[in-house]
């Protein structure tokens, strides 16, 4: 029996809370993945994750720039792990019961690597057919990197022909459809209905791994996921960011004139902020984002505070974090024109970061 150890990720990217987004979506394009590890803040062992979904939900749907925001503004930090022993369906069991895709891999404490929805979907398959579902992945993914112009519309973006299978086929054989074709979802068209379910990976992962069924006598139907919520290709990049969040699906097909004529991920629109065809407004970020003049507490009596690790009021707190980190001092004074005005804690610090967190 396949156990977590086998078939995870043993070296995940790991990124510094105090890095810009834009660097994250950076990564993920070179390396082909849809999410990084968050290095954990000054006073804490917890990892964080920033995902693709993170992004699209939080970056893009607002027209944010992703140079202006941190990391670990955008991180989700509350993480279920997974053991290296766990078997590949008891992971699959914890990713659905969750509604997460990845789990971090910890054992005693220490960080072993990373297990995911796509790791436990290609254990269904030979070796040999999922590095040609890679190689067709990683083909299509340079075309998509060359090409030009602003993506402004889902019509910008868009993938077609949308790929087809019948509500009477097995689960195997939509995997061996999905691998072959190197996409990670297939529309189930039904009564003349073009778009009525859509089965994907992460169908085939929480509904037949994770219950522990065969792929093989378990039908299509069985699994689909419907009704299909579908985008117009006129819609803006934002507005199909925001609609995947709000409905919290990774995929839309989209409609023209009753017809489908493509499918939008938020693949697309990873690959379109890091081809730079689309951006944010230069310089936007939240308005309400932690600064330490959003923590910071008095000075407390008799405290013993180094003028040279000041902070400014205007200071993120994932600076604050970077600094604290390099100190063995845990109380930092907060400094406005000459004058000590409060001080910043890690206990301050990991407060923010649990108002901040999320799920995956």
């Amino acid at each position: 029996m396949l156990t977590v150890a086998d078939i995870m990720t043993r070296r995940p990217v790991l990124i510094g809370a105090d890095r810009p987004v834009g660097a994250a979506v950076e990564a993920m394009g070179e390396r082909g993945i849809s999410s990084v590890l968050v290095s954990p803040p000054a006073g804490s062992i917890a990892y964080g994750i920033l995902t693709m979904r993170d992004i699209i939900a939080k970056i893009v749907t607002h027209g944010l720039d992703p140079d202006a925001v941190k990391v670990g503004e955008a991180t989700s930090w509350r993480l279920i792990t997974a053991s290296p022993g766990w078997s590949v369906a008891e992971a699959a069991l914890h990713m659905a019961q969750a509604h997460i895709r990845r789990l971090p891999v910890v054992e005693a404490g220490t960080l072993r690597g990373l297990i995911s929805d796509t790791d436990v979907f290609t254990a269904l398959v030979p070796r040999q057919e999922w590095e040609h579902a890679r190689a067709v992945r990683k083909g299509r993914a340079l075309r998509r990197a060359a090409q030009t112009g602003p993506a402004r519309t889902v019509r910008d973006l868009m993938s077609s022909p949308v790929l087809t299978i019948s509500p009477g086929a097995t689960a195997h054989d939509a995997v061996e459809k999905m691998v072959n074709a190197g996409v990670a979802s297939l529309l189930v068209p039904d009564d003349g209905e073009p778009a009525a379910g859509i089965v994907t990976k992460r169908d085939v992962v929480t509904k037949v791994v994770a219950r522990g069924l065969d792929p093989h006598e378990v039908t299509v139907g069985e699994i689909v996921t419907g009704p299909v919520t579908v985008i117009d290709p006129d819609a803006t990049v934002e507005e199909c960011s925001a609609r995947m969040a709000g409905e919290g699906v990774r995929r839309l097909p989209v409609i023209e004139g009753g017809t489908v004529v493509g499918i939008v991920s938020d693949s697309d629109i990873l690959a379109a902020l890091e081809g730079h065809r689309w951006w944010g407004q230069h310089g936007r970020r939240w308005p309400n984002s932690h600064i330490v003049a959003d923590i910071m507490q008095p000075v407390p009596d008799g405290a013993a505070l180094d003028e040279a690790d000041a902070l400014v009021p205007e200071s993120s707190v994932w600076e604050a974090a970077a600094r604290l980190a390099h100190r063995t001092n845990r109380l930092l004074p907060v400094v406005q024109e000459g004058r000590t005005i409060g001080v910043v804690s890690d206990a301050d610090i990991l407060r923010a970061l649990e108002e901040r967190g999320g799920a995956d």
